[in-house]
């Protein structure tokens, strides 16, 4: 009777110890920069565009490759520029990870700010 809760102790703290997972679209789609956002990687925010959002949360500047900008605009991303197969997106973490998921977005670029000494 103790072999089960030993088990699901390990399989519980084996979960724990890997942490957030990108899904092999994720990883298709996100540049490597996006990546270690999405993951949690500790990196500096001077690598990012960052923008605090009405709610607080942080939106990030993205550069999306797309055969439908529409698409993106009607399913309530915040698209600031478009000019041709790439749109420039503001988007929360949270709306990251659900735009990768849209079939006409093929990939996402960091659009860090550039930054003169």
């Amino acid at each position: 009777m103790l072999i089960r809760p030993l088990i699901l102790a390990f399989l519980v703290a084996g979960c724990a110890a890997t942490g957030p997972q990108l899904t092999p679209l994720e990883q298709q789609k996100l540049d490597p920069a996006l990546q270690r956002l999405v993951l949690g990687t500790p990196a500096s925010r001077t690598e990012y565009d960052i923008t605090p959002g009405p709610s607080g949360e942080d939106k990030f500047g993205v550069l999306v490759r797309t055969d439908n900008v529409g698409d993106i605009r009607s399913a309530g991303f915040d698209v600031t520029s478009a000019f041709g197969d790439v749109a420039v997106v503001r988007a929360t973490m949270k709306q990251l990870r659900a735009l990768v998921l849209l079939p006409s977005v093929k990939s996402l670029r960091n659009g860090s700010k550039v930054h003169t000494p």
